[in-house]
Parts: C-alpha cells; sequence; structure tokens
C-alpha cells in the first residue's frame, strides 16, 4: 500500500474530469470551486446535461435534497464561468427557475453526498443543519476534523480491518459511518451525550446502512448484519464510571471533540478508562485547532495519564475533499510502554 505522502504526490497528477469534479463538489455541499479555461471548454453542451443528470436529475438529489439556497448559490457561479465561453442548457436556467418557487425552508435540516470513486457507486448521504448550534449542540453538522480524519481512515484501513471501534462524539456520523461502509470493522460502538444528536445520527445511519436490521432498547440502538454491526449509545464522559459500552474496543476515534476547555479532563478520563481495559488500544483524535492555548491544554492532560502520544500530519485531499487552509492535527495515542 501507497503511504499516505506518496498518493497525495500521485493524486495531485491525476486529471479529474470537471463533471465528476463539479458533481462531487455540489451534491456534498462544497461551494468553493473555480474554473479554469480548459474545464469550461470541456462543460459543452453535452457534458451540462451529463452534469444535470448525475446532479439535480439523479435519484439520490431527489430523495435527499440539497438546501435550496445552496442549489441557487452554486448554479449562479456556475453561470458566470459558463456565459462568457459557452452556450448555458436550457436545464440550467429551468432549475434556477424552479428554485425560485422556494420562498423559504420549513426546515433546518437538508442533506449533503459524499462520493468515494469516479463511478459514484459509493455514496454516504448526511442530513444534517448548516446551523452551527441547534438546540444547545454543535453536533448537528458534519464538521471539518471529520473529514480529514474520514479521508486519513481511508488511507490507511488496514488499521480498522477486524476491529471493534469506538468513536467520540460522533455528532450526525460521517466519520463512524465512513468507516463501517468503506473499510472492515469487526463493530462500530458511535456515542454522543446529546438526545437530539443520537436521534439524528440513527436516522443517517438507517438511510447508510439499509440492509442492517435494526432494534431498539431504552439504552442502546443497534444495527446487525452478516459482516458488521453498529451500535449507538449515550456516552457521558463526565459519567465515564457509569457507562455500559458492551465491547471493548480496539481502536477508539473522535473527530473536533478537543474544542472546549471544560470538557478536556473529561475527555482524557475516558481515555484513561478505556486504556485500563485494553493496553494494545489506539486512539486517533483530529482537530482543527481553532485555539492554540485549548489544544496545548489538551496535550498536557495527556501527558499526565501515561500515554505515548504522536503528531500525525495528513498532507492533502485523496478521497475526501477538506479545508487543507485551516491548521489541524491529528493525534496517534497509545499506551506507554517505556
Amino acid at each position: 500500500m501507497l503511504q499516505y505522502t506518496e498518493m497525495a504526490e500521485l493524486n495531485k497528477h491525476i486529471k479529474t474530469d470537471v463533471v465528476q469534479k463539479l458533481s462531487k463538489l455540489f451534491l456534498s455541499g462544497n461551494l468553493k470551486f473555480d474554473l479554469t479555461i480548459s474545464e469550461i471548454t470541456e462543460l459543452s453542451w453535452s457534458n451540462q446535461e451529463k452534469l444535470l443528470q448525475s446532479t439535480v436529475n439523479s435519484d439520490v438529489f431527489k430523495k435527499y435534497p440539497l438546501r435550496v439556497d445552496f442549489c441557487r448559490l452554486f448554479f449562479k457561479k456556475l453561470l458566470k464561468h459558463l456565459e462568457p465561453h459557452q452556450e448555458v442548457h436550457d436545464g440550467i436556467f429551468e432549475f434556477l427557475c424552479s428554485l425560485m418557487k422556494h420562498k423559504s425552508e420549513e426546515s433546518n435540516f437538508c442533506y449533503r453526498h459524499y462520493i468515494f470513486d469516479d463511478e459514484f457507486n459509493n455514496i454516504i448521504t448526511m442530513k444534517e443543519t448548516n446551523n452551527m448550534v441547534v438546540n444547545g449542540t454543535t453536533g448537528m453538522k458534519t464538521w471539518e476534523a471529520a473529514l480529514m480524519l474520514s479521508d486519513w481512515i481511508l488511507c490507511n484501513k488496514e488499521l480498522f480491518h477486524k476491529k471493534r471501534v469506538l468513536e467520540l462524539g460522533s455528532g450526525v456520523g460521517f466519520t463512524g459511518i465512513t468507516l463501517g461502509m468503506l473499510c472492515t470493522p469487526e463493530s462500530i460502538t458511535m456515542t454522543d451525550c446529546h438526545n437530539d444528536v443520537l436521534k439524528l445520527l440513527v436516522e443517517n445511519i438507517s438511510i447508510n446502512f439499509q440492509n442492517l436490521v435494526k432494534s431498539e432498547t431504552s439504552q442502546i440502538t443497534c444495527f446487525r448484519g452478516e459482516e458488521l454491526n453498529i451500535d449507538v449509545q449515550t456516552l457521558d464522559w463526565n459519567y465515564i464510571e457509569k457507562a455500559n459500552v458492551k465491547e471493548k474496543p480496539d481502536v477508539i476515534i473522535g473527530a473536533d471533540i478537543v474544542y472546549d476547555p471544560s470538557i478536556l479532563l473529561p475527555l482524557c478520563n475516558v481515555i484513561q478508562t478505556f486504556f485500563k481495559n485494553n493496553n494494545c488500544l489506539e486512539v486517533y483524535i483530529a482537530s482543527v485547532i481553532r485555539n492554540e492555548e485549548t489544544f496545548e491544554q489538551f496535550l498536557g492532560y495527556l501527558g499526565k495519564i501515561d500515554v505515548e502520544v504522536k503528531k500525525l500530519f495528513p498532507v492533502g485531499c485523496i478521497y475526501i475533499t477538506w479545508d487543507q487552509e485551516m491548521p489541524t492535527c491529528l493525534l496517534q495515542i497509545k499506551k506507554n510502554v517505556s
């Protein structure tokens, strides 16, 4: 298997079809794009038709639509690129006109679709919100660190093969769902502490794993299949002694969970508790560093619990597009054996 840096270098030299590029950006709700003159030239009438078919006329978009405001902004931006150089497909104007009928959106929620291959066979659909905070929680949207961690996981699938994985602060579930769909873990336990987040997490798992059999108790929601089991349950870091995680994890993952100084010590207590049950445990925590002092405080707490911490720095987007301009860090945490 290629090392991560080697794959990143190889990725630079792979020409991406402009229809695939725009389709992936649109379906994932990403407005950050520019087109070169050669790409605009490539967007002939027939290729604009292909773009429409793979986006707004696709079954996945019709069943799980994106936010109306985003759709409007995306195609208006596309028009600015096309109009000086290309005859614009009637379908683009028709789609924009259809959006004008939507004066307002009743729901705060919409969908995003993340595509992992050029054939569009592997699609992960996430129901989430664009709002930073909903009902007192930040866990109702996919954050950049989740994209970065998922990208790294897909480059290191062997670390998760037939392993029992626990995710801390799963939120809407993008990282855990990506791992379950595109890697080969034995099981995944996805956790959070906010009831609304857990409900949305269960909904997203149901959307993406329709072959798994769902069952519920007052404590846990289970999804069972021949090759994969997924559990969803509450895990409050402040009461880790009351946690009832059935499986002892081999690997713990977490994305964007190091942001609030008040939760750093409880988080370290959680990590320490699971190390007591498994000395061979590996922990991977991905962060967007918004506050350097908070991140350094977390590293200070880790230094007190007898673990070995290594900083990994993903160098580029391989399978998933994420914002590389943000300051990020991926920590590998293992039991100190010295």
